[in-house]
């Protein structure tokens, strides 16, 4: 049985995920409770596996309290929860050990899951946070051209690394006369360049051209 801790501010939420939980055969809310101070308390008295407990909370916020907790009770799997997924409180909650993140419109067999394997130690996240979290990997580890290059070879646009080279110029707001003073090519050759872009993305308009580019690299 994976006995779990609820902890949320709102009475209405943490009655309803212990609704939800108390409908599977191998788990159990052992104990609720509706801020950080609390937690700390039944997690002390009671031990439970995981905790599900709300990001967002006065006085001491989850953040702070998944540290406490984690710092006397490593082996207690600590599962925030957040009405929206903002990267900033995402990676700081990673950093101070939570073992998931979900999105509080998650599904109930999602939810369900996501104790089960929290409880078994893997670390859970729904599809909006891994999203995110993959977002910030591939900018962690690749430039911006080379994740435009991605953007666009997703769409089945492929440019040369002269015309990447550009586009990723032409999208930065330089001029034409810019571009080909940093890449030491003539103005004419850099017009050539941009024609076949334009060509590629169907777009022959330059401030819709850039816009199209921006955006991607914004997705």
């Amino acid at each position: 049985m994976i006995n779990v801790l609820v902890v949320d501010d709102q009475r209405l939420f943490r009655e309803g995920v212990q609704a939800l939980i108390r409908t599977e055969n191998d788990m159990d809310v052992i104990g609720i409770a509706e801020n950080g101070e609390e937690a700390l308390q039944k997690t002390a008295d009671m031990q439970p596996d995981v905790v599900l407990m709300d990001i967002h909370m006065p006085d001491l916020d989850g953040i702070k309290t998944t540290a406490k907790i984690k710092e006397s009770y490593p082996m207690v799997k600590v599962v925030l929860l957040t009405a929206t997924a903002e990267e900033e409180l995402i990676i700081r909650g990673i950093t101070v050990g939570a073992d998931g993140f979900l999105v509080k419109e998650i599904y109930a067999d999602n939810l369900h899951q996501a104790i089960r394997d929290a409880y078994r130690g893997q670390v859970v996240f729904s599809g909006d946070v891994a999203r995110i979290l993959a977002q910030r990997i591939r900018q962690l580890t690749l430039s911006k051209k080379q994740i435009l290059a991605k953007k666009l070879e997703n769409r089945n646009i492929y440019l040369t690394n002269r015309e990447l080279d550009i586009a990723y110029l032409f999208m930065k707001d330089n001029s034409n006369k810019q571009i080909a003073k940093q890449l030491y090519l003539g103005e004419g050759t850099i017009k050539n360049y941009i024609s076949e872009i334009y060509n590629k993305i169907n777009i022959h308009n330059r401030e819709q051209a850039r816009g199209y580019l921006k955006e991607l690299l914004k997705n």
